[in-house]
């Protein structure tokens, strides 16, 4: 039997808050130490904390599924390299690299 409404809302809240919060813990990596957007974010996370706690390892599916979504949407280049940088990958033969008969 699942919870009411009121309850059910407040259970999916939670786990909300629980899956953006390893998220805004990688932002914060993002920023240089010490300036005012990582303060915020750790400002943030140690207000979230006590309330919500850590995300426990049953919490973290919605988390992990929300993250591939994410990671899905940047798109087919979000893995080649900057430019101005050689990728030293190949395709395997027969995979078709688009330079299949042309000499190098």
């Amino acid at each position: 039997m699942s919870p009411g409404g009121g309850a059910g809302n407040k259970a999916a809240a939670v786990q909300s808050v629980k899956a953006v919060m390893p998220m805004l813990l990688k932002a914060s990596m993002a920023f240089e130490a010490g300036s005012k957007e990582q303060q915020a974010l750790l400002r943030a996370m140690s207000s979230l904390n006590p309330i919500f706690g850590k995300a426990e390892q049953a919490n973290m599916v919605p988390a992990g599924l929300a993250q591939m979504a994410m990671a899905n949407k940047q798109g087919p280049l979000s893995a080649a390299p900057p430019p101005g940088i050689v990728s030293n990958n190949t395709p395997p033969p027969g995979m078709g690299g688009g330079a299949e008969g042309e000499a190098a």
